[in-house]
């Protein structure tokens, strides 16, 4: 266990070095606090529009960031040869894993978090109310990180980074459509065309359903408890399918 948290540690501050959260924070901030200046002309209706501009870039910035900083975990280095020494100490190839997965995560969770912490000071000066549901949209968005990171983790040991890196953008871009572009075209689809994007739909993770911005932005109620255990037990599974896929191939991976 010390050797895990050892890992996810060095993984942190690796990522703190190459300075990306700070970037993904600031850049963020500017852009979140441009879109809050527009409320300042009190037109009626602008305060959603704050909301959703405000919630959208904070989802994009903290998918890019997660992806890239899960995509070159293991390629980088094994490029640079850097992780040899740490696996010619007594630990496993399954710790190592673990303990990058378990960095990445934080760190995504961290900055996520950072993000909502913005996100509530620029509501609270504008005078914008987020809602009883915004904590909960905020430990959602915390979940998918974990998620995301398993994939791209999994994926990052079977391409190469770059392909790595676009084909993940694309994946998390198509999780959180995807369930709403097969309800859209079902009625339309017929026989094994049918079937496959029935298949597919109950296959393939549904990102959108950790997406509540939606419901932030138009202040509905918090959704049930029920829901939200329903939800974690939903990212659980997932991100262990796919750590375990990831741990497997990397244990089996020609260093």
């Amino acid at each position: 266990m010390e050797r895990l948290f050892g890992i996810a540690q060095t993984t942190i501050l690796e990522s703190l070095r190459r300075k990306d959260p700070y970037v993904v924070l600031i850049l963020g901030f500017a852009i979140v606090l441009g879109a809050g200046l527009f409320n300042q002309f009190g037109i009626e209706g602008l305060e959603k529009f704050v909301k959703d501009v405000a919630l959208t870039v904070t989802n994009i910035l903290c998918i890019v960031l997660c992806v890239v900083a899960s995509a070159r975990q293991f390629p980088a280095e094994i490029a640079n040869r850097t992780l040899y020494p740490l696996l010619a100490k007594p630990v496993s190839r399954t710790t190592v894993f673990l303990g990058k997965y378990l960095g990445v995560g934080l760190m995504s969770s961290a900055v996520v978090l950072l993000f909502w912490v913005e996100l509530h000071v620029l509501f609270l000066v504008f005078e914008i109310s987020p809602g009883a549901i915004f904590l909960q949209a905020l430990y959602l968005r915390i979940l998918s990180m974990w998620l995301i990171a398993a994939v791209v983790m999994a994926l990052s040991l079977f391409l190469t980074h770059g392909a790595n890196v676009t084909v993940s953008l694309l994946l998390c871009l198509a999780m959180s459509t995807f369930a709403n572009t097969i309800l859209a075209v079902h009625s339309e689809l017929q026989g094994v065309a049918r079937r496959l994007a029935e298949g597919l739909y109950w296959v393939v993770p549904h990102l959108e359903l950790f997406d509540l911005s939606k419901k932030v932005i138009h202040e509905w109620p918090s959704i049930p408890a029920g829901a939200l255990a329903a939800l974690t037990a939903y990212a659980v599974v997932y991100s262990a399918i796919f750590i375990a896929l990831g741990a497997w191939r990397f244990g089996r991976t020609a260093l």
